[in-house]
């Protein structure tokens, strides 16, 4: 078949026993179960993904607006981490 790619991977033997079940019940190769299995579980992995990025931009949306004391930009965060390693070690970067 024009466009996959042969590849050999290992199951356990309940896992074998599984997908050669759900091959025979909808009349596919285990090759075709698997792809189909994999296609799945990588656009759910995508969609998750994307929710937890939501989740993310929501909450610093949030933060923006409802305490922006605690949102800092990424030179905010340097020059504060910076003030806190010369009180930390004033001798070696003094």
């Amino acid at each position: 078949m024009p466009g996959l790619v042969r590849m050999q991977i290992l199951f356990t033997a309940e896992q074998a026993r599984r997908l050669r079940q759900v091959a025979k019940q909808r009349r596919e190769t285990i090759s075709a179960v698997v792809r189909e299995m994999v296609e799945e579980a990588l656009a759910e992995r995508a969609r998750r993904k994307e929710e937890i990025f939501q989740q993310l931009e929501e909450s610093a949306h949030w933060l923006a607006e409802h305490a922006p004391e605690t949102v800092h930009t990424p030179e905010e965060l340097d020059a504060i981490r910076e003030e806190r390693l010369d009180e930390l070690m004033p001798d070696v970067r003094g």
